[in-house]
């Protein structure tokens, strides 16, 4: 195993057990330093997102049906009784899903990191080349058009950012194969300007109707990825 693809197995998959993985890791303490802050990213981003649920949320759920079922019964009113359980039930969904959707916004530029990291290896090697065709009919959804040249697309299409639904897009960089996400402006995150960890950096523009984040590792220079993005792609205002 090369230097290039320790690192790469470390950012992506850090608790890796492969034998070539382990022993380049014992190697150094640099290695060892390496994999540890890669494990501590992917322990703080869960810590993020995980949203704990009501205690006993489906029993208070039950319990509501059946009160105002019970209830309504006790009026001999088939009708009423209907009307009744479905409201119930709509307030017994409502609440829950509205308490969870006060927890603070996750942080964009995190995401995006996690994200590369977590499909490095279905990313590192793929390449569609995607047409300017494709690139279109995927980007129309989002109020963006290719109007100029790109360079090298490998891939494009849908993926879920966070629970959003977001494209997804792997280029060519000057460096090596940059990502781009572009997530619609209405969705909740912290916008983010720049980013970075000990392996990755990225920056977030508004572009158009969407914040389009950009993302490449420590030598990439992302500025120029996202001239090329402003100039060659014309976004609905």
């Amino acid at each position: 195993m090369d230097d290039i693809l320790f690192r790469h197995t470390a950012i992506a998959t850090p608790n890796y057990k492969g034998d070539e993985f382990l022993q380049r890791q014992a190697e150094s303490e640099k290695n060892k330093s390496l994999v540890n802050e890669a494990k501590q990213f992917d322990l703080d981003l869960q810590s993020l997102l995980k949203v704990d649920l009501p205690e006993n949320l489906a029993d208070k759920i039950l319990f509501q049906q059946y009160s105002s079922i019970n209830h309504k019964r006790q009026l001999n009113n088939r009708w009423h009784i209907a009307i009744a359980a479905s409201i119930a039930f709509v307030i017994g969904i409502s609440l829950p899903l509205l308490n969870g959707l006060t927890h603070s916004p996750l942080d964009i530029g995190t995401v995006a990191m996690q994200h590369v990291q977590q499909e490095y290896y279905f990313t590192a090697k793929i390449n569609e080349q995607a047409s300017r065709t494709t690139i279109n009919a995927k980007l129309a959804s989002y109020g963006g058009q290719v109007q100029g040249e790109l360079g090298e697309v490998f891939f494009v299409n849908y993926c879920q950012f966070a629970g959003t639904s977001a494209l997804h897009m792997i280029m060519q960089g000057e460096k090596g194969r940059v990502t781009v996400f572009v997530v619609p402006a209405g969705e909740e995150f912290i916008e983010t300007p720049s980013f970075n960890n000990q392996h990755l950096k990225g920056v977030t523009k508004k572009m158009g109707h969407a914040n389009v984040v950009i993302v490449g590792e420590r030598d990439e220079p992302l500025e120029k990825m996202d001239l090329k993005l402003q100039k060659n792609i014309q976004w609905d205002i």
